[in-house]
Order: structure tokens, then C-alpha cells, then sequence
């Protein structure tokens, strides 16, 4: 799985590129927006925290090569929990560097087209766009979500994502998004200049409910721990395991 691609991602030389250095717009200094934003992920963090947290309601789907994922469902809504171990410490730094890289994904998921900085509220906080593939067809999918990477200590990082029913100007027929997680985000409604693809309703929107990673450095190796529960807002009729 991409996860188990992640480790060895971790051992090359992370993408020059980060959300901090990539000129993609000005920062977004909207104070009341930039505060509202913080406040949803300090909900979100807080969630994610709980919920990777091994607890009982989790069940274990597959345990292979020292990656353990399991899956639990919470008000009705599934949540994926993957452990996953890399032996070398030294790694720390590049993993962070490589999750928080909008398109660190590239490194371990070969269905990742690219991402893309949409605003920016300060340097580990933005909101992102990123655009992947799909199985069937030449469908290609694309969500928009609030970013934002916290130092928790010394050696431990989170990265949180979370999507709200932002106005990007979709052209395709879309329900409006509820998010069954985090409260607060349900009122974040900015306004995003999306690109033409998505206001000709050419791709296809999902939203993350919630993505978090946990990446902690121990003494012989880095420990990640992967929560995640997104809506693919599949088409009718078709299984969502093929968007």
C-alpha cells in the first residue's frame, strides 16, 4: 500500500517545494476568516487526537510488514486508522516535510496528480487543492481542504486536514457538504478562485470529513499513526471504491 511507500519515500531527498515556500499567492490576512480557520482546526486537532487513540470500536482489517490498519465507524461514518513504523530516526524531519508538501503525495500514491496552495493564512496553516485519478474512465477527482501542520513537541508533529462546503465555484451537480466530525467547519464558507475544470464541472468533488498524521520520533525509529475518513461523494450508482 502507499503507506508502506511512504517509508521507503522517506529515505530520498523530500521535494524542494513546501506550502512555505511555494509563491503560489499572497497571505490571506483576512483576520476574522484566518481566526475561524484556526479555531476549526483546534477542533479538529482535538477529534483526531481521540480518535487515534486505539480503542476497543476499532476492528483490524490487515496487518502486514509491521502496517497495521484498522477501521471503526463512528455516527455512521467510517474512520481508517493505519500504524505504521519506520525504522530510522534520522527520517523524522523528511517524513514531516514530505505529508506536509502539497505534493508529497506523489512519493507514495500513484493515483496523486498534484496539489496546489489555494490560500494561504500563515505559513502552517493554508488551504489546499489536490487532484488525483480515478479507476474508471479519465475521471479525475479533486477536493479542497483547511491544512495545518502543529508542532505537538520537541519530536512529535500532527498534520490535520479537514474540508467544509467551500464555494469554489463547482460546475457539477453537488450536495451540499455537512462535515459529521468537526462542528465549526460547517460555517467556513470562503470563497475560492477555482481553475476552469472545476467551475465546467469536470472533475469530480470529494471532501475530507478528516486526515491526520501523527508522526513521532523515538529512539530507534519514527512512528506514524494515519487517521482518515473522507466522502467521495461518488456519482449515483457508482461504487465508491472506483472514484
Amino acid at each position: 500500500g502507499y503507506m508502506q511507500n511512504m517509508a521507503f519515500a522517506s529515505d530520498s531527498t523530500p521535494s524542494p517545494n513546501s506550502p512555505n515556500e511555494e509563491a503560489i499567492q499572497q497571505l490571506y490576512i483576512d483576520p476574522k476568516e484566518a481566526k475561524q480557520a484556526s479555531d476549526i482546526m483546534t477542533e479538529a486537532l482535538d477529534f483526531a487526537q481521540k480518535h487515534a487513540e486505539h480503542t476497543n470500536d476499532y476492528k483490524e482489517y490487515s496487518k502486514q510488514d509491521g502496517v497495521v490498519l484498522y477501521f471503526k465507524k463512528f455516527k455512521d461514518t467510517e474512520i481508517g486508522k493505519l500504524e505504521l513504523t519506520i525504522p530510522n530516526p534520522d527520517s523524522y524531519d523528511d517524513v514531516v516535510n514530505i505529508l506536509w508538501d502539497p505534493n508529497g503525495a506523489k512519493n507514495f500514491d500513484d493515483k496523486f496528480i498534484k496539489g496546489t496552495i489555494r490560500r494561504v493564512y500563515n505559513k502552517n496553516l493554508v488551504i489546499i487543492q489536490q487532484l488525483y485519478k480515478s479507476l474508471i474512465r479519465s475521471w479525475q477527482r479533486y477536493y479542497h481542504a483547511l491544512a495545518n501542520k502543529i508542532e505537538l513537541s520537541k519530536n512529535k508533529t500532527a498534520i490535520v486536514l479537514v474540508s467544509s462546503d467551500m464555494n469554489d465555484h463547482d460546475g457539477g451537480k453537488n450536495k451540499k457538504y455537512v462535515n459529521p466530525f468537526v462542528e465549526s467547519a460547517n460555517s467556513f464558507k470562503p470563497d475560492i478562485d477555482s481553475e476552469e475544470d472545476i467551475r465546467n464541472g469536470d472533475l469530480y468533488k470529494m471532501y475530507i470529513n478528516l486526515v491526520a498524521f501523527f508522526i513521532e520520533k523515538e529512539a530507534d525509529c519514527v512512528k506514524v499513526t494515519y487517521v482518515s475518513s473522507i466522502d467521495p461523494n461518488a456519482p449515483y450508482l457508482t461504487p465508491a471504491s472506483f472514484i
